[in-house]
């Protein structure tokens, strides 16, 4: 294979957890990239299986997470280990398809004002794929992150300027696009094909929950059904139980969840199930 010269550094950091059935196909896809990794980091929250040898065996370097898995922490705690100018944060469950995947994000760092850069989840238009804070008065947020840490590569200078938000247990991807927003960044997305297998449950509510609490921070509506609109189609619609009769239902709840805080402060929230996704 090939390999083209790089004009920058690249790190790469993986958090897994009982990885073994995909890591192997995440490796393999990393070691064919025209652009290489300086360095493969995992993290790990108590692995039982084969994930680290799998790691280790590929060159990678692995560092223990003894605490509780908190998004926002772990992502702070594996990004100071690294020292190079982009980092690519990859799920242990997404396989690059295309092999000129790390040098097209790293191309987008050419212009000085983006922050970050990550695949596209899906074909909706709502947002372009160079994304202003403009943009973002605008639009509003959406129930789908501009930028995503399941693949995506950060400006390691700008991270160690704003380190990711540990208030927030999910969807720190989101918070931390929206403040380099904010600060006059651009955030880009890539049209470029991956696989993904998602784990963990009740991330939906909790992200959610999340859009809300930033809509509030930065002042800026939710495009969303509304709470009227939402308990309509949720009555008409009472016998379905499928994922986006669930997404309603979900969106609903945090929105009611939010306002009770507004109002009478956290402890009134409803409850909610954590989850631990990597």
């Amino acid at each position: 294979m090939k390999l083209e010269r790089q004009p920058c550094r690249i790190g790469v950091l993986i958090r897994f957890s009982n990885s073994e059935t995909t890591l192997p196909d995440v490796i393999s896809a990393l070691t064919q990239q025209t652009y290489q990794a300086e360095e493969i980091l995992g993290i790990t929250n108590g692995s039982s299986d084969d994930s680290r040898q799998i790691l280790t065996e590929s060159g990678a370097r692995v560092v223990d997470w003894k605490a509780p898995y908190h998004h926002s922490k772990v992502l702070n705690s594996g990004l100071s280990e690294l020292q190079t100018d982009l980092v690519f944060v990859l799920s242990s469950h997404t396989v690059l398809k295309d092999r000129d995947t790390l040098k097209s994000l790293a191309k987008t760092f050419d212009d000085s004002r983006v922050a970050c850069a990550s695949l596209r989840w899906d074909t909706d238009p709502y947002y372009s794929d160079e994304i202003d804070w403009d943009e973002m008065e605008e639009k509003g947020l959406r129930f789908g992150s501009i930028y995503s840490n399941s693949m995506g590569m950060i400006r390691r200078s700008f991270w160690c300027e704003t380190p990711f938000d540990e208030s927030v247990h999910t969807a720190e991807d989101y918070a931390w696009a929206l403040e380099q927003l904010r600060r006059g960044n651009l955030c880009r997305r890539l049209d470029l094909p991956f696989s993904y297998q998602r784990t963990g449950s009740g991330r939906d509510r909790a992200f959610a929950e999340v859009v809300f609490r930033l809509s509030s921070r930065y002042q800026l509506p939710v495009a969303w059904l509304g709470p009227a609109n939402s308990l309509k189609l949720l009555l008409i619609q009472s016998t379905r139980q499928d994922d986006d009769h669930a997404a309603v239902r979900d969106r609903l709840l945090s929105w009611l969840d939010h306002r009770l805080r507004e109002f009478f402060g956290p402890s009134s929230s409803l409850p909610n199930q954590k989850s631990q996704v990597t």
